[in-house]
């Protein structure tokens, strides 16, 4: 190995490592890169583990201390809030999906719907934020999560732990989801 002593030769020394790197990377096309990659929020209703993929979501926020009820809704509308100046229902999504409802604490997050007719905010147990994976979802099992069925959509398997696809974009076409008056 060779010593440089003087500026020049570690700069060009680092130009041509630079220079390589390059036109290695020229040689992986970006879809060679990403092929099969996936990104989604994770989040948590009691001990299931959810994801959604991002683009069904505008934004995650806490649990906001103001919540107005809402007169004759089922029990599952929380009530709404003010979110910059417009207001948001706020569903809770473990009481709509499951009939029970787990205690409030510092965890619960409120996931905002990306969808073009509907705006409204699901409360979870927890977010984990974004989560990367490899490969794409692989079919759900059907005879798990009956419950959920209608919004599953596959499931991937990271770090010991079964991820769930819950599509919101099903949980806004469905008809009960859409009635919330009592």
């Amino acid at each position: 190995m060779t010593t440089m002593d003087n500026p020049a030769d570690i700069i060009a020394t680092l130009k041509d490592i630079e220079r390589r790197s390059q036109q290695r990377m020229a040689g992986l096309s970006q879809q060679d890169n990403m092929e099969g990659a996936w990104t989604a929020i994770g989040f948590r209703l009691e001990n299931l583990h959810l994801l959604i993929p991002l683009s069904q979501s505008r934004e995650v926020f806490p649990l906001p201390l103001q919540i107005t009820p809402v007169p004759k809704s089922q029990p599952w509308v929380v009530g709404i809030t003010s979110l910059r100046g417009d207001l948001l229902p706020l569903i809770d999504l473990s009481l709509f999906l499951h009939g029970s409802s787990s205690p409030a604490d510092k965890r619960k997050r409120v996931i905002v719907l990306n969808h073009p007719e509907f705006f409204t905010g699901l409360i979870v147990d927890e977010v984990f934020g974004l989560k990367h994976f490899q490969r794409q979802p692989e079919p759900a099992d059907a005879r798990q999560h009956l419950h959920l069925k209608p919004y599953l959509q596959g499931r991937l398997y990271q770090q010991e732990t079964y991820w769930h696809v819950f599509s919101l974009l099903k949980l806004a076409e469905d008809p009960k989801f859409l009635n919330a008056a009592a």
